[in-house]
């Protein structure tokens, strides 16, 4: 999910499932006593197992490309699938538990975000982008099974980015208005040998790509005038262009989510070059999936993961709550 837009919640009852849980501690999640909160590894899950355990409840996916058809896919399968996209191929167990959680309450929340389409989420960045599911995958999502966080009783509003880069970013700071106390920037120690990326971009590149969305003039230089709390470009001054300024999280938009992978970067210009370097892979709010990797590989839990990337959420069955 790299790149995902804010929306306003919507709330409306979903019919009740028969699901484990587990509740928020002090120190992170706490599973009730006797329930398996793993899937044994050898363990064979089919696609047909996560069918059986949805409840009936399906999720409509609408595809941005080719013959742009709608799909009905119940929402464990439709997580398992997610998983496999949006996920580390080889992340630990724990890893792709706690993202699964995050999938299927981002997909509660978000359901219905392009219902003027006819159907619920798309297949690209703007949503979710789902593969087929693996073994591994789906021996996450069962283990799961149903499990959200929650809010003040509520599917909780948020977000995840293959890469922080050392620091997460806060939801207000991407989208204005998105002031949730559970996604806050804050540090993640598990970046530290964290090679940077590099991008070399001339002048006439970055003045093409801003003239379509709107930019007029000739650009002479692009330097960073302010920084937010985490590091990251807040606001960029585009000499030479009208208008003369542009927001971080815009100007990457411009030049391509892809070709400039975050805002945490800083600019170096030699002639008609200019050369970023830069850290993190995508917006940066709430879960980091390479980071809830290896904080796994380090012997973390699921419990653990969850409670880094989202304090002070708690865990309660999908059925068992509103969504707004």
């Amino acid at each position: 999910m790299g790149t995902v837009t804010h929306h306003t919640r919507r709330s409306r009852r979903l019919p009740a499932l028969a699901l484990t849980v587990a509740v928020m501690g002090a120190g992170g999640l706490l599973p009730v006593p006797g329930v398996r909160t793993t899937a044994p590894a050898q363990t064979q899950i089919a696609d047909e197992d996560l069918v059986n355990v949805s409840g009936g409840r399906t999720v409509t996916i609408g595809a941005l490309s080719g013959d742009r058809r709608v799909t009905r896919i119940p929402i464990e399968l439709y997580v398992a699938r997610v998983l496999a996209g949006e996920g580390e191929p080889n992340a630990p167990d724990t890893a792709r538990q706690a993202l699964a959680v995050a999938i299927r309450t981002y997909t509660a929340v978000q359901m219905g975000r392009h219902r003027r389409e006819g159907f619920d989420l798309c297949d690209g960045t703007h949503c979710q982008v789902p593969r087929a599911s693996t073994a591994a995958a789906r021996r996450a999502v069962l283990a799961t099974a149903g499990r959200i966080l929650t809010y003040d009783g509520r599917p909780a509003e948020l977000f995840y980015s293959a890469s922080c880069g050392g620091y997460s970013e806060s939801a207000a700071q991407v989208w204005p208005g998105a002031d949730y106390p559970y996604l806050q920037g804050a540090a993640d120690d598990v970046h530290r040998d964290d090679p940077p990326w590099t991008l070399a971009l001339t002048l006439e590149q970055i003045e093409r790509a801003l003239e379509r969305v709107g930019f007029q003039g000739r650009l002479r230089d692009v330097r960073v005038e302010e920084r937010n709390r985490s590091g990251r470009a807040a606001r960029l001054e585009v000499a030479g262009l009208v208008p003369g300024v542009i927001a971080g999280d815009q100007f990457r938009a411009a030049i391509g989510p892809v070709t400039l992978r975050s805002t945490a970067f800083s600019i170096e210009k030699s002639g008609n070059l200019l050369r970023f370097t830069g850290r993190g892979f995508g917006h940066g709010v709430g879960m980091c999936v390479i980071g809830a990797g290896r904080r796994a590989a380090r012997g973390e839990s699921m419990e653990a993961i969850l409670a880094q990337y989202y304090p002070g959420l708690e865990v309660a069955p999908l059925g068992s709550v509103a969504v707004r």
